[in-house]
């Protein structure tokens, strides 16, 4: 007598890959549904489209305040609020205006050009060193790059129309466009009488900064499989740590 035949176990379904999201999915979801859009970026680490973006947001910008701003005017604001004005002996100031001023042309484009995708390195490069030391993740350098490219193309894409926005309004783009938007404790101040340390400590209690930041912890905390709460001592840390270096900068200078 043949033994009877095995009960026929039906084969697993077939699980199908999650659907890696395209560049405008991921976009609004950062805005909207921050964890969902880093745990699909950090699971393709793509990096390329938003850092690019960023720049391009950057080198836009820049081309249109520099075709409008004053530059002698503006190198004049810059001076006469760092208390130096008074200070050039009068026959020295229009050679110094006209010298800071050709300078302004020339080198006005290395912000956007170096400077833009240096911060975004530098920023994946220490807050992976962070998360992997101090949070033991596995962390690697391309899902940090993408990380911090999304978190700062999506926060830039709001600041940037709105700086526009604000200096078109006022009709003066030879403000500091750092100082255009004041979505910062600046606000209780006023910048002639306030101390140089105290202005640099307040203007940095930004809303877009904490934005960052917030941005920053959701996407590491997905990395490194840590909740937000806990990954935003990671990123809230280091941005302390700049604060308090350029408050430092303005109490010596």
């Amino acid at each position: 007598m043949s033994d009877p035949l095995p009960p026929q176990v039906p084969s697993p379904a077939r699980v199908t890959p999650e659907a890696p999201g395209g560049f405008f999915q991921n976009l609004v979801d950062v805005y909207f549904s921050p964890r969902e859009a880093f745990t699909r970026i950090v699971r393709t680490s793509a990096f390329v489209v938003p850092f690019v973006a960023y720049l391009v947001l950057a080198l836009g910008f820049t081309g249109l305040w520099m075709s409008r701003v004053d530059p002698g005017e503006f190198v004049k604001t810059q001076l006469e609020e760092s208390g130096q004005w008074d200070k050039i002996p009068a026959d020295q100031r229009e050679g110094i205006l006209d010298s800071a001023a050709g300078r302004m042309k020339t080198f006005g484009w290395i912000g956007p050009v170096v400077f833009t995708p240096l911060v975004l390195i530098v920023a994946a490069a220490a807050l992976m060193f962070v998360f992997r030391f101090f949070f033991a993740s596995e962390v690697v350098f391309k899902q940090a790059l993408a990380i911090a490219s999304w978190c700062f193309f999506a926060v830039g894409l709001v600041t940037t129309p709105l700086l526009m926005l604000v200096l078109y309004l006022k009709g003066d783009w030879n403000v500091n466009p750092s100082d255009a938007v004041q979505a910062n404790l600046s606000l209780l101040l006023d910048k002639s009488e306030a101390a140089r340390p105290l202005w640099a400590l307040f203007t940095s209690i930004d809303v877009f900064s904490l934005w960052l930041v917030f941005l920053l912890a959701v996407g590491f905390g997905v990395a490194s499989r840590k909740t937000t709460g806990s990954a935003l001592w990671g990123v809230a840390i280091p941005w302390l740590l700049i604060v308090l270096v350029k408050v430092g900068w303005a109490a010596i200078f």
